[in-house]
């Protein structure tokens, strides 16, 4: 979403959740483009749409009602399964057993009961790349869920281990199922570093294993214009290995267009 909505308007530091309340049906016809493209599953243009990810991007609507809009925007699509994004939300903390913890655990449990509210399927945790940021962030999802699925995504380097802390994908996923999550998975890492990776989390996790890389690292031409390295050629080449492999969800991270899940479709048929 965030990389379609950035070639929309050519202004990479527009929040991407400004775009819910600001131009809706932009926001929908790019959903309604994955669902063409065979996405079987949609993910709300939520990634940093929690009370303090605004407060920073500036954007005043409240939060429920910029998680309640993006939920809309992607329903106008028809999708067979909807996917609540979070994300960090920025938040620091030192001790689980302080005001500042609680307080990021409350804004996770707030976003999260936002978008249960307005209708999504279950909740996406994504792009997070240590225990400790993810530790409120579950906590507070599971506080909201009530039954609601809550998967769980990390960020991973090339030798499979959290970019933040460093931990093993192994450990990060035992962790996260025993919390709670009842799918894990990759993001926003390397094309090889999942297709090395996934056999790894699959021996290990009890749950079903997601696997969406990003396009690799983008060079801004000189027009200004980004280009990607991995295009949606790359991706229908691998994702029959990650499949192999026992990933039950596939799809892209940053850098995806609809061409992207179009490609890996095809593959699949």
């Amino acid at each position: 979403m965030g990389t379609v909505l950035m070639g929309e308007s050519g202004a990479a530091d527009v929040p991407a959740a400004f775009w819910n309340l600001a131009e809706p049906q932009t926001v929908q016809t790019i959903h309604r483009l994955y669902e063409a493209s065979g996405a079987q599953v949609l993910i709300t243009n939520t990634f940093q749409a929690s009370e303090p990810a605004l407060a920073r991007d500036l954007i005043v609507p409240a939060m429920a009602e910029v998680n309640r809009a993006a939920t809309d925007n992607a329903r106008a699509a028809h999708p067979q399964v909807l996917l609540g994004s979070v994300g960090p939300c920025g938040l620091a903390w030192m001790r689980r057993d302080t005001p500042e913890f609680r307080a990021c655990r409350a804004a996770y449990r707030e976003q999260a009961e936002a978008l249960l509210v307005a209708g999504v399927d279950g909740i996406l945790l994504e792009t997070f790349t240590s225990i400790r940021d993810l530790e409120p962030a579950l906590a507070g999802v599971c506080d909201a869920a009530d039954g609601m699925p809550v998967l769980v995504s990390f960020v991973i380097d090339d030798e499979g281990n959290l970019l933040g802390d460093g931990l093993t994908i192994e450990g990060a996923v035992l962790w996260a199922e025993k919390r709670g999550a009842e799918a894990v998975g990759i993001n926003c890492c390397s094309i090889a570093a999942a297709t090395q990776v996934l056999p790894r989390m699959v021996a290990t996790a009890r749950t079903p294993v997601m696997v969406r890389p990003n396009a690799g690292i983008p060079v801004r031409d000189e027009d200004g214009t980004l280009t990607w390295p991995d295009g949606p050629e790359a991706f229908g080449r691998a994702v029959n290995d990650w499949v192999a492999a026992g990933a039950h969800l596939v799809g892209a991270c940053c850098g995806a267009t609809p061409q992207t899940t179009a490609a890996m479709a095809d593959a699949l048929a």
